[in-house]
């Protein structure tokens, strides 16, 4: 079963990949700033030192820092599109392929990528980024994680620790929520990567998101755990460590 986009399933799950996002853009994409003296080329303050000789004074940065932008009078916003980019389409679709491991020219995931490209992002550049560009990028995660939770062959060998193959009843449980994450944030994200801070919230939030997966379904199916670990696939792959450099 595909998630279908128009259901409440795929706006939470949309929901929630872009909140990981945000811990992720928070801790990583914020640049510390220090604010030296800002000065044009013709306002440079000049002084001498003991012997008489001129010094130009752009400013000291603090103990340990550099003076990158301090002359430029550059802004937070500024500074931080010179240090983070956006995969542009094709490489969000190589990336997600990669991750999942998925065959990026199986008929289906190809079929969608031709026919949502457009509304993924086209430049590197994160000012252009929109919330269209996001449910596309979902939407084609959702396709990817489809193909993985939708053969065996795929799914038995997906996991290094949560078993897949056990009911939401056995398996699904807090200890089985925080093995299913980890194991997604160790295959997309890599292990150690991120901050902690972003893992434990990343771990947070996902297991909110099978709580609300698991509403009104059969805890006693196996097909109900891959449902819902295809839910997960689809916010963790769509999140920012995939689609940002």
């Amino acid at each position: 079963m595909k998630i279908n986009f128009q259901s409440k399933a795929f706006w939470k799950v949309l929901s929630s990949g872009m909140l990981v996002t945000v811990f992720f853009a928070f801790n990583q994409c914020v640049v510390q700033q220090y604010n030296a003296p800002v000065q044009s080329n013709q306002e440079q303050i000049i002084n001498e030192d003991p012997h008489g000789d001129p010094v130009i004074n752009s400013g000291t940065p603090p103990s340990g820092g550099t003076g990158e932008f301090q002359e430029t009078g550059a802004t937070e916003v500024a500074r931080t599109v010179t240090s983070v980019g956006l995969k542009d389409f094709e490489q969000v679709y190589m990336s997600m392929s990669v991750v999942t491991g998925i065959d990026p020219n199986e008929n289906n995931v190809r079929n969608l990528f031709n026919e949502i490209n457009t509304q993924l992002p086209t430049t590197n550049t994160v000012k252009s980024f929109m919330t269209s560009q996001q449910i596309a990028i979902v939407k084609l995660a959702g396709e990817f994680c489809h193909r993985v939770f939708n053969s065996s062959s795929n799914y038995n060998n997906f996991f290094n620790n949560f078993n897949i193959n056990q009911s939401p009843s056995q398996g699904l449980n807090n200890t089985g929520k925080t093995l299913m994450v980890n194991d997604f944030i160790s295959r997309f994200w890599g292990y150690n990567t991120q901050p902690q801070s972003v893992v434990d919230d990343a771990v947070n939030e996902m297991g909110l998101l099978i709580d609300d997966l698991l509403v009104g379904e059969n805890m006693g199916s196996t097909a109900t755990t891959r449902k819902v670990a295809k839910g997960v696939c689809t916010a963790m792959l769509a999140s920012a460590p995939i689609t940002m450099f």
